[in-house]
């Protein structure tokens, strides 16, 4: 214990690693691959005997040996530095310095590494096996073996995220950005499994009978729980670096492979283009920009898909001419009619950059808005001539309008309906 104490690992996972190593990994009579799945072994639960506390806090646990030579027999990466060399192993950090490197997931307690370092044999530079720069040059079968994207595997971190972490970061910081939600997961549910394995430790002790009390089951920070995942604004920050990380299988990085997409919209038809400023309040780092982030100047096409997108210091129009020229000179977008809110404002400069003749429309909403701003809404009849007008320019979606009639009539809802009723409800507000 006073030897490891600065181990940043569970003592029991450093004991049973010390045994992975000497008893299987290092023999030359037995097959890695009986005990291990891939780069995987798990700490097996004992049957024939009561298990202590140690023991019993990790069984289940998973411990990778993340060496690409003697797990697959891949001697031939290449170095990502010099690309001429190739990466010769040298020594994993728990035979160096008895340090395991975590992997933080939802599933639970982390789970920890024996991470092979190698040495280019011509720049002699160095990289940890487990590194972005190494696994994108993998073969798919050795490289889903390694719990991690590629994008998310940066060689700077003192630990990784597992692709069952980093699939839950993908859906929520594009919309949210909460790092402190993502952090607050993490730990959630490392918490969750020492509450359960103490319910499974002294529940045992029950249901034997057992006279003698039962051990005193480990603590949980500080022998359970080692290593704390990140905070917030370091969660951010590692997934602001994988979006813009080329270190991927296809070698090009996320925040390309979007822009790519969004430059490939075409359009025949019509778009529609606007600026908003409530997106621009939650960016992130907006104050590292300056007063070029007030609006999002955005174009969407009839299909539903974004084909531009630029963050502008205000409305005007010098502001987004540019990007506006670059979008009509894309050979596939080519469209005929095009919405705005404040049409027919800005006419003149649409005329001029658009190569064939384009129609301007006022968009629906705010055609009806500047009809709806002149009437005195105080006066009896507003509401008639404002449903009066919305029927003339709306329709209902037939099936819906035809359901919600139908559960009108048979009482499916509050009241039972006649068909005078329902004229009348249409009417209200209600409606």
């Amino acid at each position: 214990m006073e030897a490891h104490k600065s181990s940043r690992a569970p003592l029991p996972m450093l004991a049973f690693a010390k045994v992975v190593m000497e008893k299987v990994v290092k023999s030359k009579w037995i097959n890695n691959h009986d005990f291990f799945e891939g780069i995987t072994i798990k700490v097996p639960a004992r049957k024939d005997a009561l298990m202590l506390p140690q023991y019993h806090s990790i069984v289940g646990q998973k411990l990778l040996y993340v060496d690409w030579y003697k797990m697959y027999g891949i001697c031939d990466i290449n170095c990502p530095r010099c690309k001429r060399g190739i990466l010769i192993k040298d020594r994993t950090n728990f035979s160096k310095n008895r340090l395991l490197f975590p992997i933080f997931g939802l599933d639970g307690a982390p789970l920890w590494c024996m991470v092979q370092s190698m040495v280019c044999n011509c720049c002699k530079v160095g990289l940890n096996s487990n590194t972005g720069e190494v696994l994108c040059q993998l073969p798919a079968y050795a490289r889903n073996a390694y719990p991690v994207e590629c994008k998310y595997a940066l060689d700077n971190k003192n630990s990784h995220f597992g692709k069952s972490a980093t699939n839950m970061f993908d859906l929520l910081m594009p919309a949210y950005g909460n790092g402190d939600l993502c952090s607050r997961l993490l730990l959630h549910s490392m918490n969750r499994s020492y509450a359960e394995r103490v319910e499974e430790h002294y529940s045992f002790y029950k249901r034997t009978n057992r006279k003698e009390q039962p051990a005193t089951y480990i603590e949980n920070y500080g022998s359970y729980i080692t290593v704390f995942p990140p905070l917030g604004d370091s969660i951010r920050n590692t997934c602001d670096a994988a979006c813009s990380n080329s270190n991927t299988p296809w070698g090009i990085s996320d925040h390309d492979r979007h822009i790519r997409e969004i430059q490939g919209v075409s359009c025949q038809s019509s778009f529609a283009q606007d600026h908003t400023h409530e997106v621009c309040k939650n960016y992130f780092q907006r104050k590292r920009i300056g007063s070029g982030a007030n609006a999002l100047w955005d174009v969407a096409t009839d299909t539903g898909e974004i084909a531009l997108a630029a963050l502008i210091p205000s409305a005007k129009t010098m502001h987004f001419a540019h990007a506006a020229m670059a979008l009509t000179r894309r050979e596939s977008f080519k469209p005929t009619v095009m919405y705005s809110d404040t049409w027919p404002a800005k006419s003149d400069f649409w005329d001029a950059i658009s190569t064939n003749k384009l129609q301007g429309r006022l968009g629906l909403f705010h055609c009806v808005q500047r009809i709806t701003r002149t009437l005195k809404k105080n006066h009896i009849d507003h509401f008639h001539s404002v449903t009066s007008l919305l029927n003339c320019i709306y329709t209902y979606k037939n099936e819906d309008h035809d359901n919600l009639l139908r559960a009108l009539k048979v009482d499916s809802l509050s009241t039972k309906y006649t068909d005078e009723d329902i004229v009348d409800l249409k009417q209200t507000k209600t409606f």
